[in-house]
């Protein structure tokens, strides 16, 4: 419930339905979202999104899907 909670304050009430375990449940504007968490291990960035943060995404992950489709674009103009 974050019926009265301050924006990036933490949910009340038992939120395991809601967010994976050891994912935070926090408010926005009277709506709750799960806080995503991210790591870095030498050079690469992950980090989860999606709204159940269960989509590991990664630096070249995000270039492929960023430059990939634009590339094609171009090759076939």
């Amino acid at each position: 419930n974050c019926t009265g909670v301050k924006d990036f304050k933490a949910c009340l009430g038992n939120t395991d339905s809601f967010c994976p375990t050891n994912i935070s449940c926090q408010c926005k504007n009277e709506k709750p979202f799960c806080r995503c968490d991210y790591f870095r291990l030498d050079w690469k960035e992950y980090w989860y999104m999606g709204p159940k943060c269960n989509h590991l995404w990664n630096t070249l992950d995000f270039i492929l899907v960023a430059t990939l489709p634009a590339l094609v674009l171009v090759m076939v103009v």
